[in-house]
C-alpha cells in the first residue's frame, strides 16, 4: 500500500469517527433535552371529561416559555382502568417515564418497591414549603417518612344532603361541626318519622369505613401497620355501623333512591358532585328537590373525610430528573396551572391558595344549579379535613380482605363477636 493510500486511509477513518462523536453528543444532548410523561386519559374519579389532554397540554406549553428546548413526550390514549398494566409493564422494560402520574390506590405499592425518587431535597432547596399544601394532600405522597410526589388534584368527599326532605321532616339541616351522634340521630328520625318507611337516613355507600374515620380511629398502628379493632373508638365506630344498618334493617339503599328524594344523606366525591350537580347532568337525573353539602361527621379533632390524590412521581431511574423536577412543580405548585385544573377538572386543587380564591368561587358558582351549597370557604373547611391512609405495602389488599370480613358479620348479625378473630386473622397476614 502506498504511502498516499495510507494518508486517504486514515482520512476517511478520522472523518468518520468525527462523525460518529457528533452524532453521540447530538443523541445525547436531545436524550438530555427529552422529558418522557407517564399519563392516562380520562378523569381520575370516574366523571365525563371532554377534555382528556387540555390540563398536561396547558402545562407544557406554560414550561416551554421557560424552557424551549426541552422536548416533552407522553403516550396519548391509555385508559386509566389499563394504567396501572402499562406503567409496571414500562419498569420491567427500565423504560418507565421521567415523570409518572400515580393514583392514591397505587402509590404505596410502587413506592414500596422502590420506584420513585426522594423529592425531599428537591423541595427543600427550592424552599417548597409543605404549608403551600393541604396537609393530607401532601402526605399521600409521602411514605417511610420520605416525600415521594406531590400532589396534583383531590377528591374530598362531601355529605350530600337532601335539603327539601329535611325541611319536610321539620328536621334542620347540619353545619360543618356536626358529630357522629348527630348525624346517627338525625338518620334515626328520618328512617322512623315515618309510619310506611319510605325515607331513609343514609344511603348504604357510608360504610363502616367512614364510621370508623368519623370517630378518629387510626385501623393500623402507625407504628408496626397492626390492625387495630378493639380500642374505644373503633367499639364506636362499629356501633354507629350497627344501628345504621338495624335501621334500614339490611335493606341497600342506593343512591337511585336518594335521587328519588327519599334518602336524607349521601356521600359523595366533589367530582361526582360537581359533576352531577351542573348542566347538563342535572336535569338528565330528574332531580326534584334542593341539594345542600358539608364536611362528613365527625368527632372533635378526627379527619373524617375521605380524600383520594393522584400524584405526580419521579422515576428512581429518570433519564432527565431535572426537567420532570421542574414540571413537577409547575405541576403541582404553580398557582395558574392548579387554578386552569379547577376549572377544567371536577376535583379539588391541592393548595388552598386557589381553593379559597375569587376565582374559584366563581367557577363554582358558574357550574352549579345551586351555587350558595358550596362556597369555597366550605370547600376549603372540608378538604382541611382529608383523612390520609396508612402507608405500607399490601394496605389496600388488606383492606379488601378486613371489609369482606366485617361485611360478612355484619350480615351474620355477630360483629362484636368476631371482631378479635378478624383482627387476628389479619394481623398474621400483613407485611410491611
Amino acid at each position: 500500500m502506498t504511502k498516499k493510500k495510507k494518508l486517504t486511509y486514515l482520512f476517511i477513518i478520522i472523518i468518520l469517527l468525527v462523525i460518529g462523536i457528533g452524532l453521540w453528543i447530538k443523541h445525547t444532548q436531545t436524550r438530555e433535552r427529552t422529558l418522557t410523561i407517564g399519563i392516562y386519559t380520562g378523569s381520575s374519579w370516574d366523571v365525563p371529561s371532554g377534555k382528556p389532554y387540555h390540563m398536561i397540554d396547558y402545562a407544557i406549553k406554560k414550561f416551554k416559555k421557560e424552557h424551549p428546548h426541552t422536548i416533552i413526550k407522553y403516550e396519548s390514549g391509555i385508559p386509566r382502568e389499563d394504567y396501572r398494566d402499562w406503567l409496571s409493564e414500562k419498569i420491567i422494560e427500565e423504560q418507565m417515564p421521567d415523570l409518572v402520574i400515580v393514583p392514591s390506590h397505587d402509590f404505596n405499592l410502587l413506592a414500596s418497591e422502590g420506584a420513585f425518587k426522594n423529592i425531599g431535597p428537591m423541595m427543600s432547596r427550592d424552599k417548597i414549603s409543605s404549608n403551600e399544601f393541604y396537609h393530607s394532600a401532601l402526605e399521600a405522597g409521602q411514605y417511610k417518612k420520605k416525600q415521594l410526589a406531590l400532589p396534583y388534584e383531590a377528591n374530598p368527599t362531601l355529605m350530600v344532603m337532601n335539603k327539601t326532605l329535611l325541611s319536610k321532616l321539620k328536621l334542620r339541616t347540619t353545619n360543618e361541626n356536626w358529630t357522629p351522634e348527630e348525624f346517627y340521630q338525625t338518620c334515626h328520625k328520618v328512617s322512623h318519622n315515618n309510619s310506611d318507611k319510605k325515607y331513609y337516613g343514609v344511603t348504604s355507600n357510608y360504610n363502616w369505613q367512614d364510621a370508623q374515620l368519623a370517630y378518629g380511629n387510626q385501623l393500623f398502628s402507625k407504628d408496626d401497620n397492626k390492625l387495630q379493632l378493639t380500642s374505644s373508638k373503633a367499639h364506636d365506630g362499629f356501633s354507629l355501623t350497627e344501628n345504621l344498618t338495624n335501621d334500614v334493617a339490611l335493606r341497600n339503599v342506593t343512591s337511585q333512591l336518594f335521587d328519588e328524594g327519599k334518602v336524607a344523606f349521601m356521600p359523595l366525591g366533589l367530582a361526582q358532585y360537581r359533576t352531577y350537580t351542573s348542566y347538563p347532568y342535572y336535569i338528565t337525573r330528574d332531580n326534584n328537590f334542593r341539594w345542600g353539602c358539608t364536611k362528613m361527621p365527625g368527632i372533635k379533632g378526627a379527619k373524617s373525610t375521605p380524600m383520594p390524590t393522584t400524584l405526580f412521581a419521579i422515576s428512581s431511574k429518570a433519564k432527565n430528573p431535572g426537567a420532570a423536577w421542574q414540571f413537577m412543580k409547575l405541576l403541582c405548585t404553580d398557582k395558574d396551572v392548579q387554578q386552569e385544573l379547577m376549572k377544567t377538572n371536577m376535583g379539588s386543587s391541592v393548595l388552598p391558595s386557589v381553593v379559597k380564591s375569587k376565582k374559584t368561587q366563581k367557577i363554582l358558582d358558574k357550574e352549579l344549579i345551586d351555587h350558595r351549597n358550596l362556597a369555597v370557604k366550605k370547600l376549603d373547611v372540608i378538604t382541611k379535613n382529608g383523612a390520609v391512609t396508612p402507608k405500607f405495602k399490601d394496605y389496600n389488599d388488606k383492606l379488601d380482605e378486613l371489609d369482606y370480613k366485617i361485611q360478612n358479620a355484619l350480615k351474620a348479625g355477630n360483629l362484636e363477636t368476631q371482631l378479635f378473630n378478624i383482627q387476628s386473622q389479619v394481623n398474621q397476614s400483613i407485611s410491611n
